[in-house]
């Protein structure tokens, strides 16, 4: 029985210190500043003022189903009121980023930056694939979950005006 306890007490400890340090709704997202696949610059702080969905994403089918909800939310909503940033956060090359965003059934309606380094993994401990985070216009994380669809997002997000 005291093996079980103690196995039980380890799992625990490892499981919590795996999520330590992740940024949780409430906090201060933690800044980032990547290149798009067209080489442009883009910093969560300049977005200010806004709210920001980011998917983060690898290359992978359930990445892909993310990006085209996005774009369903796209569609739906202002440049001026939501902005909308995919990154791969694998460190895949952009080779490799622009083969895989060639693949999908329609073209991402919002810039994909790319993240050789893996600083979003580290800043925002990414345990899931894709990862969805929704920042407020005050820099304040209100939500990460993994995939979700279009018909969750856009109530949360009209909520947020």
């Amino acid at each position: 029985m005291r093996k079980i306890v103690l196995s039980l007490v380890i799992l625990i400890m490892w499981v919590g210190t795996s999520f330590a340090g992740a940024p949780l709704p409430g906090e201060n997202a933690p800044e980032f500043s990547l290149k798009s696949m067209d080489g442009k610059t883009f910093s969560l702080s300049e977005f200010k003022g806004k709210v920001v969905l980011i998917g983060m994403f690898h290359i992978c089918v359930p990445c892909m189903n993310q990006a085209m909800e996005f774009n369903k939310v796209r569609s739906l909503f202002d440049d001026d009121q939501l902005v909308i940033l995919g990154v791969n956060t694998n460190g895949d090359s952009k080779e490799a980023v622009a083969e895989y965003l060639g693949s999908f059934p329609e073209k991402v309606k919002f810039p994909y930056l790319i993240d050789p380094g893996k600083g979003m993994v580290k800043s925002y401990m990414q345990r899931d694939m894709p990862t969805v985070l929704i920042v407020d216009q005050k820099g304040v994380l209100t939500a990460r979950a993994s995939a979700v669809s279009a018909k969750q997002l856009i109530p949360y997000l009209k909520k947020m005006y």
